[in-house]
């Protein structure tokens, strides 16, 4: 029986917090081709199982467009839109446009929450957090020390010479600021560490 990855993970934080999510991150890197077919064979697993009738599909698509929205505006317009929603798939408009039109209108009414803009600063982070981190500090630096003259999109070697460790620096400085920011603005983070 193949566990489920995000339980492991999520008995795992729940035991460490935060602590844990260095570690994974390292199994990932190092693991990736065990990872992505654990990945894979969990995903199956849990697919293999549902009902496929086209009820059941109508009924779990709609939980997860109603599941964009904040709770206090699900309890009260949540049954209404469902029904909506049922209706607008079952007569043949429930395309593309019709997601994007609801992940909008969901982002929208979450940002107009305090709990969402609240957010807003920890999701910002953990969105951008990645590229002076990676592509314009980690990389950088790969390259500077191995001595490769690549200089691709990595502005740090695009400046004089005595000005590209300064400015790897600084953005492996603000990358990590950033992730630490993030770590620091999620609600699950903050309480268990």
């Amino acid at each position: 029986m193949i566990a489920d990855l995000g339980t492991i993970t999520s008995k795992l934080f729940e035991r460490w917090g935060w602590k844990c999510i260095p570690p994974l991150v390292l199994c990932w890197a190092a693991l990736w081709p065990v990872g992505l077919a654990w990945l894979a064979l969990s995903l199956a697993g849990a697919c293999r199982d549902r009902d496929r009738s086209p009820q059941a599909r109508v009924e779990r698509r709609v939980a997860r467009l109603l599941s964009l929205y904040p709770p206090r505006w699900q309890s009260r317009y949540g049954q209404e839109f469902a029904e909506l929603l049922r209706e607008t798939i079952r007569s043949g408009h429930g395309g593309p446009r019709l997601t994007l039109n609801v992940v909008r209108e969901g982002t929208a009414a979450w940002w107009q929450t305090s709990e969402g803009r609240r957010a807003l600063l920890p999701a910002t982070c953990w969105w951008m957090c990645w590229i002076p981190l990676g592509p314009q500090g980690l990389a950088p630096l790969i390259m500077k020390v191995s001595g490769g003259t690549y200089r691709s999109w990595f502005a740090a070697l695009y400046l004089p010479g005595a000005l590209q460790w300064p400015a790897i620096a600084v953005m492996l400085i603000a990358g990590f600021a950033m992730l630490g920011m993030a770590i620091r603005g999620t609600p699950a983070l903050r309480q268990s560490g």
